[in-house]
């Protein structure tokens, strides 16, 4: 058993002031980061498989406040396969994409969620640039997603990817939140 002054001398160590790297350190100098990133290396974009639906069912809750059930997330990968893009690396899934054909010429991404300890080392980014190409191989000229109003670090994300808000859905969100609709021209 950890006594509680040692766990706090401990949570020092790692997110401690005198930290020159700014992050987690483990007891071995790494960043959190570098060693996540590290662990990353060996990784692919591939359709999700049915069976790794628990995988993507644990990130979505963990990262998204909407619910969905596993029922929904079938239906959403059956609808387009293609569509249904995971990263994953030979330890597991840290991240998902769940797309939709909307027409012969639309895709909308309806869910882009990343494992909370896994963020900010570029998953979603690599994913949604797998996605694009998938949507420009489909001949898909346009990409509309949602996004809510006061999701500022989802927002300068999609805008870094070349998204532009192009309208406001008021009351969108279950619990009542407004969304932006985010639209990208492939070609």
């Amino acid at each position: 058993m950890v006594s509680h002054s040692r766990l706090r001398r401990k949570k020092m160590r790692l997110f401690g002031r005198n930290n020159p790297k700014k992050g987690l350190i483990d007891s071995k100098g790494f960043s959190m980061q570098e060693m996540f990133s590290e662990e990353l290396q060996s990784h692919e974009i591939r359709k999700l498989e049915p069976s790794e639906i628990k995988r993507i069912l644990e990130i979505s809750q963990k990262s998204l406040s909407e619910r969905y059930s596993k029922e929904l997330m079938l239906e959403i990968y059956q609808s387009w396969p293609d569509g249904f893009l995971v990263y994953a690396t030979h330890n597991g899934i840290y991240g998902f994409l769940a797309g939709r054909k909307m027409s012969q010429r639309e895709a909308r991404i309806l869910m882009l969620a990343t494992d909370e300890k896994y963020r900010s080392l570029g998953i979603g980014g690599e994913i949604i640039e797998k996605f694009i190409l998938t949507c420009q191989i489909y001949g898909i000229i346009t990409v509309r997603l949602e996004v809510r109003t006061d999701n500022k670090r989802g927002i300068e994300f999609y805008q870094k990817h070349g998204f532009m808000v192009t309208s406001i859905l008021r009351n969108y969100y279950s619990d009542g939140s407004d969304a932006y609709v985010m639209w990208k021209q492939l070609i």
